[in-house]
């Protein structure tokens, strides 16, 4: 199989989380924009287990108009490639083909480092594997200012897009069918896979950043309730969903204000869930490591500090409603799909960057982390 495309799409369908989802947002605009795109799926090493099945969501895709599946040895050409996930080609892949592109971008949707410090992947040994398996020559596209600071490290030796390359949106799938603060009670709440790192790591700090009492209310969708419960937190003071138990966007709007702190063991390359959040019109109270990536469109406290903020939302609804209103606007113009084309014509022209500027290590550093990484690798140890 061959063909000229407007662009091209290279990822590993398996994967079930945020990046399978910025995948198809990101397809489905670009198809929705009349782009003839050439889609190749491919299988990793880093999911070798063959019981991971194929994301639905994904292999969806291949259905929209204008969405060419791709063979493995396919020829295909086209001014734009998109590769997704380095860690999908930092193990390398199974298949191969012979692609060709004027530009092409690895949309980095996972920190190479890890919360303590050690290297999880190498995005050089990711671009070096993407070249030698397609024939693609892929600059870093990163998701947020989080994912750039920490590939800023191994410049120059791998060049980044100007700008990042942050989720995409539709708005008209987030709609705001309820106001918060309507006059019930106060509610608040957070959504996610239920990951004990997702939550903070001690007990305490738990029940704060979900703070069940006499006046605020506390739902749960995708929550390990022993896990918490065995740290010392009191998720039975909850109401507990399972994950995926209600439409993300009707959850959301049963909240009063959206709540994210998560472990410290744990890097938050993105955030879909806060995108999510502020789409459906809740304002945000979020673990302040995440204000790099969100700046003014959220407020930001310790799990400490969660009650008293929601009070003083709860204590001015209308104005909490107008932030709110304002916020779901910039968000819209920063994330939303209608803005694709644009961020597609930027990529067209960057000149790209290979600054250490903002690296998150040094080169010292990054020599002895790269060294432990491949030791660990070698003694057949998970990076």
């Amino acid at each position: 199989m061959s063909g000229t495309f407007d662009a091209l799409v290279v990822a590993d369908p398996r994967f079930s989380g945020g990046s399978t989802s910025a995948l198809v947002a990101d397809v489905a605009a670009m198809a929705g924009l009349g782009m003839r795109l050439g889609l190749l799926f491919v299988r990793s090493a880093y999911l070798d287990d063959a019981r991971d099945p194929v994301n639905p969501a994904a292999v969806a895709l291949c259905d929209l108009d204008g969405v060419t599946p791709l063979a493995p040895g396919a020829t295909a050409e086209a001014p734009l490639a998109f590769l997704h996930h380095p860690l999908v080609f930092a193990r390398g892949i199974e298949e191969r083909a012979h692609l060709t592109a004027s530009r092409s971008v690895m949309i980095a949707h996972h920190t190479p480092f890890r919360a303590d410090g050690s290297l999880e992947y190498d995005p050089l040994v990711a671009i070096r594997r993407a070249k030698a398996a397609l024939g693609l020559s892929a600059w870093i596209a990163p998701v947020s200012p989080t994912v750039r600071a920490q590939m800023a490290a191994f410049a120059p030796l791998l060049r980044q897009t100007g700008d990042d390359w942050p989720n995409i949106f539709d708005p008209a799938d987030w709609p705001v069918t309820r106001l918060p603060f309507d006059g019930g009670p106060v509610t608040i709440g957070r959504h996610g896979r239920a990951d004990p790192l997702k939550f903070p790591a001690a007990g305490p700090e738990i029940d704060a950043a979900l703070p069940a009492g006499p006046d605020i209310c506390v739902r749960v969708m995708g929550c390990p309730a022993e896990a918490l419960a065995a740290a010392g937190a009191h998720p039975e003071d909850w109401e507990v969903l399972p994950f995926g138990a209600e439409p993300v966007a009707d959850f959301l709007n049963t909240l009063d204000v959206f709540t994210y702190h998560y472990h410290p063991a744990l890097t938050e390359a993105f955030g879909r869930t806060v995108v999510e959040a502020t789409l459906c019109g809740r304002p945000c109270l979020l673990d302040p490591r995440l204000e790099a990536t969100f700046g003014d469109l959220a407020q930001y406290c310790a799990p400490a500090g969660v009650a008293d903020a929601v009070r003083r939302l709860a204590a001015d609804p209308a104005a909490t409603r107008l932030r709110a209103d304002a916020i779901r606007d910039r968000v819209i113009a920063r994330y939303g799909a209608e803005g694709v084309a644009a961020r597609l014509d930027r990529l067209r022209r960057d000149p790209g960057c290979a600054s250490r500027t903002g690296g998150a290590v040094g080169p010292l550093t990054l020599a002895r982390k790269m060294a432990g990484h491949w030791r660990r690798r070698l003694a057949g140890a998970d990076g």
